[in-house]
């Protein structure tokens, strides 16, 4: 069976014309599906055939591919008079608890491992797509995927300049100021809340700064003679009330008291670090330095003023 449905060959001496017949139906309506009179017409074309059938004839046939497990619709007004074949047993499948533990275990590494072997994980994701046919699998395959939005090309060329620390300029579009090129020294590139980000020392703007990868359209060029420019980093202390709290990579704990943690951080992006302590909440209050605690209150108040308008 497996082996006629891959190369459309067949063995005079161990064929059953019956089941041979039964077989060619069966390989016509995975191309599509077919009315009776185009089942008879690739039917009256196969090499050892060359006949019609009636149509009672036919039905006999799609009975005994749904006996061994094929489900097959039609033929009536409503589907153009054509048997329409949903699935059948012979299709490479994965069941559906299965589907969903490989979402639950992918989801949550993404996070842990490096991009790279997220493209690893994807490539792996595509092929079982290919192999496949059901199209409902096909789709939740899909949906597990965390880089179905970006050019994965795109991304393999990035993990290359961030290795190399190459200057690149690439094409990006800013969801508040359009299309603009950007200038950029790649550094490296991080996966944090369902988005791939790349961090290196932005030229255009001077500063050291991230980009959301799947709204980079392409990369225009890369410079050979780079620039030898850095910024200084800023680092930051802020209380965490909660003792459970788990740190980050790049957070380091300076002392640990009863009700919180004394947590300190240095980052080249002083916007990420307002980011940080805005998206901690309550949760979070910065002790020094003074100058970033002026420029985060600076932001809260104008977040006020904001909401106050509205």
């Amino acid at each position: 069976m497996q082996e006629f449905l891959t190369n459309n060959t067949v063995n005079w001496n161990l064929m059953s014309l019956t089941g041979y017949r039964t077989l060619v139906i069966l390989s016509a309506l995975i191309e599509s599906p077919k009315t009776n009179e185009e089942i008879n017409e690739y039917l009256l074309n196969n090499q050892y055939i060359k006949e019609k059938f009636s149509n009672d004839t036919i039905r006999l046939y799609i009975n005994s591919l749904r006996e061994v497990g094929c489900k097959i619709v039609g033929a009536n007004k409503s589907d153009d008079k054509k048997y329409k074949l949903i699935s059948h047993p012979f299709d490479y499948d994965i069941p559906k608890s299965q589907l969903k533990a490989m979402a639950k275990l992918y989801k949550s590494i993404s996070d842990k491992i490096d991009v790279k072997e997220i493209i690893e994980i994807e490539t792996f994701l595509k092929k079982l797509s290919n192999i496949v046919k059901n199209e409902g699998t096909k789709e939740t395959l899909k949906s597990i995927s965390i880089l179905k939005s970006i050019n994965i090309n795109i991304l393999k060329d990035l993990i290359v300049h961030c290795k190399n620390k190459n200057q690149i300029i690439f094409l990006y579009n800013s969801p508040k100021s359009g299309k603009k090129e950007i200038e950029i020294i790649a550094d490296k590139l991080t996966f944090e809340s369902n988005k791939i980000y790349l961090w290196g020392t932005n030229l255009t703007h001077r500063e050291y700064s991230y980009f959301v990868v799947d709204r980079i359209l392409k990369i225009c060029s890369i410079k050979f003679l780079k620039i030898e420019e850095d910024f200084l980093p800023t680092t930051i202390t802020y209380e965490i009330y909660n003792p459970d709290y788990t740190p980050e990579a790049d957070e380091m704990i300076t002392e640990k008291k009863p009700d919180k943690l004394i947590i300190q951080v240095t980052s080249k992006n002083e916007f990420s670090l307002i980011q940080r302590v805005l998206h901690m909440a309550d949760q979070c209050r910065v002790t020094q330095p003074e100058e970033f605690k002026t420029k985060l209150v600076k932001k809260l108040r104008a977040m006020e003023k904001n909401y106050e308008k509205a």
